[in-house]
């Protein structure tokens, strides 16, 4: 019988950091087939304020890091580079409120965890990698095809979920995302390299 490990993922889809920690956590997963895992995506608002319909990129960047903003860019597309994960910033127009993202990953928590987390990467992936404006509801839903039912589809537009929905609220150590706990116990802060979290992912598995 394969043993069982969950891992709470605190992340934010438009976050950087956060597309390459879970690519780092998807590769170290690979690496451990001997393990089911349970994986808890939690959402994390990076921007609480953020405009209903976002503001651009460049304008995004500038107000958040000032003149380091282009430093910054180019050391996440360093590392990026360096463990072989595509990432095309210069492709996003549009920094989104995700809100709404957020909402849809979490409603299908209610399906299977582990397909929440999938679908919140898939997002991660059109939006780093090709650019999608994830403000765009038809192209969220359509997604969403992929991980559901046409009826929990229709379930999710004609609900007032998207009013009533509460964001994860945050830990009280939390300076920084993301954050993957492992087992309630073990926590990594930040894109941590794969083999760091193997480490954390084999003591997690010896519980």
């Amino acid at each position: 019988m394969k043993k069982k490990i969950s891992i709470k993922v605190v992340a934010d889809i438009i976050c950087p950091w956060c597309f390459i920690g879970c690519n780092h956590l998807n590769k170290s997963i690979l690496e451990r087939q001997d393990i089911d895992f349970e994986i808890d995506w939690k959402t994390y608002y990076l921007n609480p304020s953020m405009p209903h319909l976002g503001i651009s990129r460049k304008k995004y960047m500038k107000n958040k890091f000032g003149e380091q903003s282009n430093l910054i860019e180019s050391q996440i597309i360093a590392i990026a580079n360096d463990y072989n994960i595509k990432i095309n910033l210069d492709k996003i127009e549009i920094t989104p409120n995700t809100r709404k993202i957020h909402q849809i990953v979490n409603f299908l928590k209610n399906e299977d965890l582990n397909k929440s987390y999938n679908l919140a990467f898939e997002f991660m992936k059109d939006y780093f990698i090709d650019g999608i404006d994830l403000r765009d509801e038809e192209y969220l839903l359509k997604k969403l095809t992929n991980f559901t039912l046409s009826q929990n589809i229709s379930l999710l537009k004609n609900s007032k979920y998207f009013e009533s929905f509460q964001p994860f609220v945050n830990f009280d150590f939390m300076s920084g995302v993301p954050i993957f706990i492992f087992n309630d116990k073990w926590t990594l802060n930040g894109a941590q390299p794969p083999k760091v979290i193997e480490t954390a992912i084999d003591i997690a598995a010896k519980d």
